[in-house]
């Protein structure tokens, strides 16, 4: 035991030090995309958009949101008609350069609840399959023979300027603390790798 001393001396000297990247990292976890999710929320309060097209009618049709999904990561739109039966789905990624784009897709639900959450499961499939063919405006996709929905790309620079201090600062402090952690506890690993293994 005693030629292991060592080791046990780095490790304790370094406990605080591990805690504190396991904390950090954690926090990053559980609170930095949750901050990020509340803004985006928050911010599409009294929030609307417009938009042109022929789909369901020749006039501008405005929609608002109306929930946020963060497990699939959407919203759900009303429209501003009479037109009821039918919902806009918003989904949205957050990780990567993904988060500087939100993709609008308009599906039909036919009323049924049941049926929409079987569309919102299908606009996510068919987006992570067709990343490159949803990046273009205005695709028209069919489904089982129908017309299924259109999806938009929506440049979210206008929520990015008016995130406190830019939304990358969000991320950026919390990461570079846990980063810096980890920088620092590296080399205390390797140390007690190579006492382990002489």
């Amino acid at each position: 035991m005693s030629e292991n001393n060592g080791v046990y001396q780095l490790i304790i000297e370094n406990l605080k030090m591990i805690e504190q990247t396991n904390h950090i990292l954690e926090e990053i976890q559980k609170n930095i995309f949750n901050h990020i999710d509340s803004y985006i929320y928050l911010w599409t309060q009294g929030k609307h958009w417009v938009c042109d097209g022929n789909f369901w009618s020749t006039k501008s049709q405005i929609f608002y949101p109306t929930h946020w999904d963060k497990a699939l990561s959407y919203f759900s739109f009303d429209l501003d008609d009479d037109i009821k039966n039918e919902s806009i789905s918003w989904l949205s990624y957050l990780n990567g350069t993904e988060h500087t784009k939100f993709g609008l897709f308009w599906y039909f639900s036919w009323g049924n609840k049941y049926k929409q959450q079987e569309w919102q499961r299908e606009l996510k499939k068919y987006y992570d399959n067709n990343r490159s063919l949803f990046e273009k405006n205005n695709v028209k996709l069919v489904y089982n023979c129908r017309n299924l929905f259109i999806p938009i790309t929506q440049d979210i620079s206008e929520l990015i300027e008016n995130y406190p201090n830019g939304i990358d600062t969000v991320l950026e402090d919390p990461v570079n603390k846990a980063l810096n952690c980890l920088n620092n506890i590296l080399p205390v690993i390797d140390q007690i790798y190579t006492k382990l293994t002489n």
